[in-house]
């Protein structure tokens, strides 16, 4: 049996929250979103590269401001109604990134020209890794009602499609799935949270199978500020229980919350913490640097300078063990350690095949959650970023989540009709690895 197969551990809750099954904990939970995205208008894809004009600054709420842009025609449904936003709640520790919200005047759709998708950090976390863990290993909540069916079929066709035991429905009372609405106007994105995505307790955690995970995958909707809360729980859960759980957090921050004010909670958060992965116009955020181009020769040394300090000033991970690890799109990734100091690992699809790159929504996503799955096979923070680099590879090259498809006698499981260990071989030879 291929190991990326695995039986069904046991059956998700369908009427309140999920409890501890009786089985070997996961590999990776994440914490990020699994969300429904409405677009008022087919989606147009946002490509890595192509600058956009920044918009006028408007106050928004405290939600993950990347979207996932669009995803497969079979997974387009034109849902019923949508409902009306509301004006978003202020909160001062959470306002940074300003970006277009709709107004209270906006008009609401058509039905018919509404369309729902998959979309979310923790969805492609968890897909990233899927692409080498089997799904009984990969464990995230998602939210839904317990009075009304407000997942779509065909979404949640998609999700079993992946691994029926990945998703762990939260149907406890008044809960509904994390919904977001979404238009374009030439460059320019409006963006309006429907259900805001929810933020999880340490204790919520503690009574639901993703308990005991070796990895804990943190991402938007948590500022530092709230890891630093969770940490906080963590600590007084394990004081309260005969077993502790440490489980090694691996962090990207939500982008409204990478500005200069939260540095100090950046800081303060790095002991505790396994793997931080900004991308690096978040880094830079943090450390009052202003933005560069991708061409800019110094924004690799820029990278580089900000991770030596995290390394050496600072500190990360228990025993200044952690790892830096900034995502810089098509100019690859630049892993750091202090043991093993500073080294780059290049895109997959090079300026050749730059043609292959249709949408990198979720890319970062994706990345981390095949670098977790990596690091959880080898154990080593340089080769775990090959694998990474190959989990994005399989987001980028359509619109939408990759498809999976296995043999007939399912010992193979296949991605967009190729092999994540193949490329994964092609990767290691690329860049000189082959020992690894």
């Amino acid at each position: 049996m291929s190991p990326y197969i695995s039986p069904v551990e046991g059956a998700s809750s369908q009427a309140g929250p999920s409890r501890p099954q009786i089985s070997s904990p996961p590999v990776l939970a994440s914490i990020g979103t699994v969300l429904i995205d409405a677009f008022d208008c087919p989606p147009r894809p946002v490509l890595d590269g192509i600058p956009t004009p920044p918009p006028t600054p408007t106050v928004r709420s405290d939600s993950d401001p990347r979207t996932p842009l669009s995803h497969s025609q079979n997974i387009f449904s034109p849902i019923p109604h949508l409902l009306s936003p509301s004006s978003p709640k202020l909160n001062g520790s959470r306002l940074s990134t300003p970006q277009l919200s709709f107004g209270d005047d906006s008009p609401i759709p058509n039905a018919k020209d509404v369309y729902e998708m998959l979309g979310g950090g923790a969805l492609y976390a968890l897909v990233g890794a899927r692409l080498w863990l089997p799904s009984a290993k990969l464990k995230t909540l998602v939210d839904r009602s317990a009075e009304v069916n407000d997942l779509p079929a065909g979404v949640e066709n998609k999700l079993a499609s992946l691994g029926e035991d990945m998703w762990v429905w939260n149907r406890g009372k008044g809960t509904r799935m994390t919904r977001a609405r979404i238009r374009y106007e030439g460059d320019v994105r409006f963006f309006q949270q429907i259900v805001r995505a929810p933020y999880r307790t340490i204790s919520q955690l503690a009574e639901s199978p993703l308990y005991n995970a070796e990895y804990l995958h943190i991402s938007p909707p948590y500022s530092p500020e709230d890891v630093a809360k969770l940490q906080a729980e963590l600590a007084i859960l394990n004081e309260s229980r005969e077993s502790s759980w440490r489980p090694k957090i691996v962090f990207e921050p939500t982008p409204p919350s990478c500005h200069p004010g939260q540095k100090r909670w950046v800081e303060q958060i790095l002991p505790g913490i396994e793997v931080l992965s900004p991308n690096h116009e978040e880094l830079f955020s943090f450390y009052s640097i202003p933005t560069m181009s991708m061409t800019d020769p110094d924004l690799r040394p820029t990278v580089e300078r900000i991770i030596t300090h995290i390394l050496f000033q600072v500190g990360i991970g228990q025993d200044d063990n952690g790892i830096v690890v900034v995502r810089c799109g098509r100019l690859g990734a630049c892993v750091g350690t202090k043991a093993g100091g500073l080294k780059w690992c290049p895109a997959y699809f090079d300026e050749v095949d730059s043609d292959r790159v249709k949408d990198v929504t979720g890319a970062g996503n994706s990345f981390l959650g095949g670098y977790i799955a990596g690091l959880s096979i080898c154990n080593d923070p340089y080769e775990a970023s090959l694998y990474a680099t190959v989990s994005a590879s399989f987001v980028v090259e359509q619109f939408g989540l990759p498809v999976l498809t296995t043999t007939t006698n399912d010992t193979q499981e296949y991605w967009n009709g190729d092999l994540p260990r193949k490329r994964l071989e092609k990767l290691r030879i690329r860049v000189g690895q082959t020992d690894m």
